[in-house]
């Protein structure tokens, strides 16, 4: 897949944060087992996931300006993939795709389907992977917390976990690697719940 080199070059040649890169790569992964799965085009989801958040490559001064990010991603990937001429038909998938994975919403016409919503539910399930928890974890600096602190945080995030094991994915691939990760993150809490319930007393 000679555009999936060209594809990779291109997003090495924008973002340079670490994360971003990792997350990147883990999003295309993601949407080739969903293509792959769903017989959708393998290279065109692994391109648009690949390069979703290329517009990171700026630094985002607003809430408004992180909203947009998939339709500015969306813009230079077009001007990207017609660079290597893609077909206009394949441009026009994976920028509708790219564009509307943040909030539904695109600046030009396109159609909600598999292939253009697979984007946004890959995204959604690397940001509940094992690695986003232990991400998330750290940034809240959970272990430096007093327990009652722990304890809220701990009921907080399987609330917002079991509401999660509600949302409906696009594909059954997609749905079943959702609640696969939902579940493994509510098995988590609850166990860390439990020995944190033992940690002061006999």
């Amino acid at each position: 897949m000679e555009n999936l080199v060209k594809a990779q070059d291109y997003l090495k040649s924008k973002i340079k944060d670490t994360y971003r890169l990792a997350h990147s790569y883990r999003v295309a992964n993601i949407g080739k087992e969903i293509a792959e799965k769903e017989g959708l085009n393998v290279e065109d989801l692994m391109i648009a996931c690949l390069l979703h958040d290329v517009s990171y490559c700026t630094l985002f001064k607003t809430q408004d300006e992180w909203q947009n990010h998939g339709r500015v991603s969306s813009k230079m990937v077009r001007e990207f993939l017609e660079s290597i001429d893609y077909s206009k038909e394949r441009i026009q998938n994976i920028c509708y795709a790219i564009a509307i994975h943040v909030d539904l919403k695109a600046d030009f016409d396109g159609e909600y389907n598999a292939f253009t919503l697979s984007v946004q539910e890959a995204d959604n399930i690397d940001r509940v992977g094992a690695y986003r928890l232990y991400e998330t974890l750290e940034t809240v600096q959970f272990s430096k917390q007093p327990l009652d602190v722990q304890i809220q945080y701990v009921d907080s995030m399987l609330q917002t976990l079991n509401e999660y094991a509600s949302y409906e994915c696009t594909t059954p691939t997609a749905q079943a690697l959702w609640l696969d990760r939902i579940q493994f993150q509510l098995d988590y809490f609850e166990r860390l719940k439990d020995q944190l319930k033992i940690s002061t007393a006999l």
